[in-house]
């Protein structure tokens, strides 16, 4: 038996295929998506055992039964399977949650917040809960929260050991940073993913590979028309330096692959500079593989927070601006959500971007962070990279707009999909309704510069500061102004009597505007009392 659906023309007409059904399909269902995609009808059949999205169309359809093996296709199909809605897995029964590992630059307690939200996530629809944290200093190795504790150095061979021995069914390791992803991929790869039966949940090793590796997620930009700034791959000093000469020009980003805060990576200036960047980014990737590419300084920087489920419900939680350009990481950017300096079609675009990237990439259920730069003369805009797992500005778009990202990325990857799980804000919504906030959320990072001698205060590509303030406001002057006295730096605000006090000549002022430091926003403000425009 086969199933045909068939465009119609009448809105109600799409609703008569429940009373034309044979008793055979137990249950069908509409799943509404967002306006970029098309609502597919679902379809379960008992004879056949399987759930079947048939077709999907951007008018209404009805459903007809036909008894041979043949299903009719239309010109607005697309005969993509794309998942059920029948709710939670109950194969599952035992979750092993990876944790971040100990606090460093790049890497802080927002991963903590995110494994604390899966455990309860988790626990609350009945699964048993594994941990495997090394940092006992965290809330998420607290005795209540995981059924289970091993506070073990985060290798894939002790890790293996604790396999062996819980033998969970699946692993979650969206929720513990770089650090869990790069050891998911190592256990893959090892075969002890396979050797104890353990399935990868929230990310597949093809979405974090293609997300990860360099050449991998460029090429996959490439197949859906997505720009990326002009860029090589490198495997050896050798190649870092012929991919330098085709781009042509200094100064150049390296970017190296499976890595967290720019770690390894940074900007070229000159010759000298790429030989021995490149060299620590080659270091401090585990595949030894750096992007080299064209410098995008002074270009707009914009983060997108995305989620999507099994049923390729895809939202948008959070736009996020940064407010310094291209050549700051954007953990050591001032940042302000929601976006305040794109216009709606520009908006609409990015959207429209970061929605067929995590299809593209293959992340089926869960969160993903999707960076863009916007050139401010004419509007072009490259993607910059996209992170597969819960992120620093998921948290910073959590705490923004409530939406408890880390949670409902632990419930989407045990297979329920958005519109069935309520908002936790509204308590009436679902969570596919895209959050909407009136206020301004604006984060400063927090530097130490003070307590690393030797360290230059010069920020880069690679990840700088220990910490960062975050307040709201009605307006973004408010929020800003509660986000600079929260840095508990001395200052009471921006413009306030103690920057009044710093006497910077036109020479500080001027070379303060062109090199990045901490003190950025003041010196911009030294330079507006003396007349600069």
């Amino acid at each position: 038996m086969s199933f045909c659906m068939k465009p119609c023309d009448s809105f109600s007409a799409k609703f008569t295929f429940y009373s034309s059904l044979p008793s055979s399909i137990s249950r069908s269902k509409i799943h509404y998506l967002t306006k970029s995609k098309p609502f597919p009808f679902f379809l379960y059949s008992k004879k056949i055992g399987t759930k079947k999205n048939i077709c999907t169309s951007r008018r209404p359809v009805v459903c007809s039964v036909k008894s041979d093996t043949k299903v009719d296709r239309f010109d607005s199909f697309d005969g993509s399977f794309i998942g059920s809605s029948e709710g939670k897995r109950t194969d599952l029964k035992k979750i092993l949650i990876l944790g971040a590992g100990p606090i460093v630059i790049g890497q802080a307690c927002e991963f903590d917040y995110s494994g604390t939200q899966a455990c309860k996530a988790l626990k609350e629809e009945g699964y048993e809960v594994i941990l495997i944290n090394s940092n006992p200093a965290t809330i998420m190795t607290d005795p209540d929260l995981a059924d289970r504790t091993y506070i073990t150095p985060m290798t894939p061979e002790l890790v293996e050991q604790v396999l062996e021995k819980e033998r969970p069914d699946a692993i979650l390791p969206t929720m513990g940073g770089q650090t869990a992803l790069n050891l998911a991929v190592a256990l893959a790869e090892s075969g002890a993913l396979d050797k104890y039966g353990v399935e990868l949940i929230g990310a597949k090793l093809e979405a974090i590979k293609k997300a990860e590796d360099r050449d991998l997620f460029k090429q996959a930009m490439k197949n859906i028309g997505v720009k990326t700034p002009p860029s090589g791959i490198a495997n050896t000093l050798e190649e870092c330096f012929q991919t330098a000469d085709w781009i042509g020009e200094y100064p150049l980003i390296i970017r190296p692959a499976f890595t967290l805060g720019g770690s390894g990576g940074g900007i070229a200036y000159n010759k000298e500079e790429f030989e021995a960047i490149c060299k620590s980014g080659l270091a401090a990737s585990v595949t030894s593989q750096v992007l080299v590419e064209k410098s995008l300084l002074g270009w707009k920087e914009y983060e997108l927070e995305v989620m999507r489920d099994l049923a390729d419900n895809v939202v948008i939680i959070c736009s996020i601006e940064n407010i310094d350009p291209m050549g700051v990481h954007t953990g050591d950017s001032i940042t302000v959500a929601p976006a305040q300096t794109l216009t709606d079609k520009e908006y609409q675009r990015l959207r429209d971007y970061s929605i067929a990237i995590i299809r593209e990439i293959g992340v089926e259920c869960g969160g993903s962070n999707v960076q863009f730069a916007v050139n401010p003369i004419d509007g072009e805009v490259m993607v910059i990279e996209m992170n597969p797992r819960v992120s620093r500005s998921s948290a910073l778009a959590s705490k923004a707009t409530g939406f408890p990202i880390a949670k409902m990325a632990a419930k989407l990857s045990v297979g329920y999909t958005l519109d069935q799980i309520p908002n936790d804000i509204t308590k009436k919504t679902p969570a596919s309704f895209e959050p909407s906030i009136d206020y301004v959320v604006t984060k400063i990072p927090r530097f130490a510069f003070e307590k690393f001698p030797g360290s230059q205060s010069i920020l880069t590509t690679q990840m700088k500061s220990v910490g960062e303030s975050m307040a709201l406001g009605r307006t973004f002057q408010e929020s800003f102004q509660k986000a600079v006295r929260s840095l508990e730096c001395g200052f009471s605000g921006w413009g306030c009597a103690q920057i009044k006090e710093l006497n910077w000549d036109w020479e500080q002022i001027k070379y303060g505007l062109r090199v990045p430091s901490p003190d950025r926003m003041h010196v911009l403000y030294a330079a507006m009392r003396k007349g600069m425009k």
